[in-house]
């Protein structure tokens, strides 16, 4: 696409001056190669039907627009083209008028082969707004828009997306402008901003003094806001590559997969992943599906498992057992040998997880499972002895 747009505005730069004044040149030479392009054919009336005419009523003429871009027999878009040396300042009544008629219509388009301007409904739908949410000129050293170009494309083409796009254009336009504003601030904002450094009185000539000072401050401050944002996933991946670090998978905690891993059974299959507070096993389809912790490496070893004590009791061969978290209980053992006698109560856990998951996603849900949380209590909820 990028190459596509580049040799585009090249032949714009071209033809640009051979066109002024022929609004048909303009069409032929600069509008329609665009589209054509983009993936739409011009030249069949299914999805390009030119000099469209809405019906406005017996009352009413209003000129046809010059194209209209056509999906199943329903506009899908409106462009209206000028030639190429006409100021497109004033020529968007007409596809307003268009716009309020045809309702499915979410862009328009006004262009005269050179300068592009983009329309849509953000601010109250079915009007289009007076200003365009995106502006291109082909001939200036700006890079195209080819987010929104590839947006544009005949097999993409989606309404709704090209209104989200709008709507965050329009909001990135506006607080563009309000920045815009800040970066050439009002004598009061200097007032407030300098009122605890300058100990002057705030004169008029004061106040003009510090304007220069405070709009190079904000400058410096965006900058280096900027710098710390693109800095920030850098921070996160050093810190993720730190903890990873200083994470032991001890042999104690393979052996005790290794365990569970017999007691399950191939029909069973798991995976494990280590983390810097507990060892994890979980069903092989996808890690967030645990079926039990391991703590391991302490005085006293214990085992977690997604089930509820009512449930996890009756299986537990007697061992200590608390909530430590809504859904969860915690098995303690005399050592980390004893995960091999806890066969029933590790079956059921893997079992009943794995028909919470598979049911879940029969009905299409996707939702996290408190048993999924990796944010545990630190305080029982309840405990029992067996």
């Amino acid at each position: 696409m990028k190459d596509l747009i580049e040799a585009y505005a090249k032949r714009v730069r071209e033809l640009a001056e051979h066109v002024r004044g022929n609004e048909q040149a303009t069409k032929q030479s600069l509008v329609g190669p665009l589209f054509t392009l983009l993936g739409y054919d011009l030249t069949d009336p299914r999805e390009c039907l030119p000099e469209y005419r809405a019906d406005f009523g017996k009352d009413r003429s209003v000129k046809p627009v010059d194209w209209a871009f056509m999906q199943n027999g329903r506009p899908l878009f409106f462009v209206e083209a000028k030639e190429a040396s006409r100021k497109l300042v004033g020529y968007d009544e007409q596809l307003a008028d268009y716009f309020a008629k045809c309702p499915e219509v979410k862009l328009g388009i006004l262009t005269n082969g050179v300068q592009w301007r983009f329309f849509t409904d953000v601010t109250h739908e079915n009007v289009m707004d007076t200003e365009p949410f995106l502006r291109w000129d082909v001939l200036s050293d700006e890079p195209p828009p080819l987010d929104f170009l590839t947006l544009l494309q005949k097999a993409p083409y989606n309404s709704q997306l090209i209104r989200t796009f709008a709507k965050q254009k329009r909001n990135q336009n506006l607080l563009l402008n309000e920045i815009s504003r800040l970066l050439e601030p009002s004598a009061e904002f200097v007032r407030l901003a300098v009122s605890n450094l300058e100990t002057r009185k705030l004169t008029e000539n004061v106040v003009e003094s510090w304007k220069p000072v405070l709009a190079a401050a904000l400058q410096e401050w965006v900058k280096q806001t900027m710098l710390s944002m693109a800095l920030d996933p850098i921070a996160r991946a050093d810190a993720k590559e730190d903890t990873a670090a200083r994470i032991e998978t001890t042999q104690e905690e393979l052996d005790g997969f290794a365990t569970v891993q017999r007691l399950l059974g191939p029909e069973r299959p798991i995976a494990y992943e280590d983390t810097l507070s507990y060892f994890k096993i979980h069903l092989k389809e996808r890690y967030t599906w645990v079926m039990c912790r391991l703590y391991f490496g302490r005085k006293r070893p214990t085992i977690w498992v997604p089930l509820p004590i009512e449930e996890a009791r009756p299986l537990g061969n007697d061992f200590p057992m608390m909530t430590p978290q809504q859904g969860w209980t915690c098995v303690s053992l005399e050592a980390s040998k004893d995960v091999d006698s806890l066969g029933d109560l590790l079956r059921k856990a893997y079992d009943q997880q794995r028909a919470t998951r598979m049911g879940m996603n029969e009905k299409g849900e996707s939702r996290e499972m408190t048993q999924e949380s990796d944010q545990h209590a630190t305080q029982p909820l309840e405990t029992s002895s067996g």
